[in-house]
């Protein structure tokens, strides 16, 4: 009976790795094509798998060669997500700071003054 959940277990374990490669894929490829939501919602979807696994504890498939393979295979991914991430970032940042650049009141009078001088 001990050695069948243990079994179950190893296979709930690597269907959710399957699972967290699959929407690591996928959140790469939509932080490619600059879909910010649909990246966001599928990383949401990855946390709770991640948190899935913590949960069951099982460490046994991460020591398989395919645990391992699949593993390897993530993590290029997961770089590749986080320089296109960090990009966006940067450049969300900078149109933020352009777009409040014209929130200055000093910046807006001064324009009312050299058209008043017109």
């Amino acid at each position: 009976m001990c050695d069948e959940i243990m079994v179950n277990d190893d296979q709930v374990v690597a269907a959710l790795w399957k699972k967290f490669y699959t929407l690591t894929e996928e959140m790469y490829r939509f932080i490619k094509r600059n879909d910010i939501d649909t990246f966001f919602d599928l990383l949401q979807q990855r946390i709770q798998i991640q948190k899935k696994i913590e949960q069951l504890g099982n460490r046994t498939y991460q020591k398989t060669d395919a645990g391992k393979a699949l593993i390897a295979s993530i993590n290029p991914i997961n770089m590749k997500i986080r320089s296109l991430a960090q990009s966006w970032l940067i450049r969300t940042r900078n149109k933020n700071h352009m777009v409040h650049s014209y929130d200055n009141p000093d910046i807006m009078s001064l324009g009312f003054i050299l058209n008043r001088k017109m």
